[in-house]
């Protein structure tokens, strides 16, 4: 396959989770930041990143659960359980230790995350966002080469940090 249609898939997905925030109500944004997963799911199963890819698979389930404003429980534990899966699944696919090792930095991170998403408060997601969630990201798509991965992480930092900058400013 030619490398490049990896890379415009990422890229794709990138155009799409940009365009997200644009949204001003949490049903779109999150719709739109799971089909910019769907997109990332396609590049990194195509550069063999499987962890990467179920992972952004199951973040597009999660966008669909979370679109819904009701903070159900169950939904916390189904996305849970489902991030659990996915990694177990990418390690049966590679179990070469670098790569077990890359997919723990956002399997960790995506646990976290799904907690503050799902309580819902935007400080405390963009903390953990520029913190650990995009840096941990950061790592697996250098190492596994996906030119949209980097660029979207490096997206989210600087976003959430204008998010934080501008909410200090207006208090």
């Amino acid at each position: 396959m030619n490398p490049i249609i990896p890379q415009i898939l990422g890229m794709l997905g990138l155009g799409i989770i940009v365009l997200s925030f644009q949204c001003k109500q949490n049903k779109n944004f999150f719709l739109m930041q799971g089909f910019g997963s769907f997109f990332f799911f396609l590049n990194f199963i195509l550069i063999g990143a499987y962890g990467g890819a179920f992972f952004n698979l199951a973040n597009l389930i999660r966008g669909l659960m979370y679109s819904k404003n009701t903070n159900k429980v169950w939904k916390l534990i189904t996305v849970e359980i489902m991030y659990i899966f996915c990694f177990a699944f990418s390690v049966y696919l590679d179990s070469s230790p670098r790569q077990i090792i890359l997919t723990l930095l956002p399997f960790s991170a995506l646990i976290v995350m799904s907690v503050f998403m799902w309580k819902g408060n935007p400080k405390h997601i963009r903390y953990f966002q520029i913190g650990y969630m995009s840096p941990s990201w950061l790592v697996y798509n250098c190492f596994n080469l996906s030119v949209g991965g980097i660029i979207c992480e490096s997206f989210n930092m600087v976003s959430s940090a204008i998010y934080l900058i501008r909410e200090k400013k207006n208090k």
